[in-house]
């Protein structure tokens, strides 16, 4: 009987794991020793809850740098692949107050994969610090209003093809696209 109903549920969840069609999976984190040491970043994380991934974010960029310790964590930016095969990105910008500058400026971005199931994997950490005085003050640094009127669409796309850090927005339907920006 109990042999049964494992074997009922184990096929259950193949089945419905192979119906919902996700076949892409997030690469597996290649840690960098501070994180390793930390421990935790090797885990997955709910890709639907910014707050917990704007604190794993914040916490694994003070460990890897001491430029970005103290930097607040700004509201995460959904990135879609570009390629067919590759996972969806979430990359989370990092701000502080820049003495020779007026307000905040990102210092630095931290970038995680979604595979299958919502599922966020840590991916890396960028430090923009040294670029700071001239960084731009919001990720993308060209927002989704002014990538709307340049491409002549109402729902531009912010796609990455090599880096979720360097995305691009895109018109789907003309497949015109403009730099992002770091």
């Amino acid at each position: 009987m109990v042999f049964f109903a494992v074997t009922l549920i184990t096929l259950t969840h193949v089945i419905s794991n192979s119906a919902s069609g996700c076949t892409i999976a997030a690469p597996v984190p290649s840690l960098p020793a501070a994180l390793r040491a930390l421990g935790g970043f090797d885990q997955s994380f709910d890709a639907t809850n910014p707050d917990a991934l704007a604190e794993v974010a914040q916490n694994a960029a003070g460990a890897v740098s001491q430029d970005l310790e103290g930097a607040i964590a700004q509201q995460p930016v959904n990135v879609a692949a570009a390629v067919a095969g590759q996972p969806a990105a979430v990359v989370v910008p990092l701000a502080a107050q820049v003495p020779s500058a007026q307000g905040m400026r990102l210092v630095g971005l931290v970038s995680f994969y979604v595979g299958c199931g919502d599922r966020a994997y840590f991916g890396s950490v960028t430090d923009i610090t040294s670029l700071a005085a001239t960084a731009s003050v919001t990720f993308p640094a060209v927002g989704e209003s002014a990538a709307a009127a340049r491409l002549d669409t109402s729902r531009p796309q912010l796609v990455y093809s090599s880096s979720p850090f360097t995305p691009e927005w895109r018109n789907a339907q003309s497949g015109a696209s403009i730099a992002g920006g770091e």
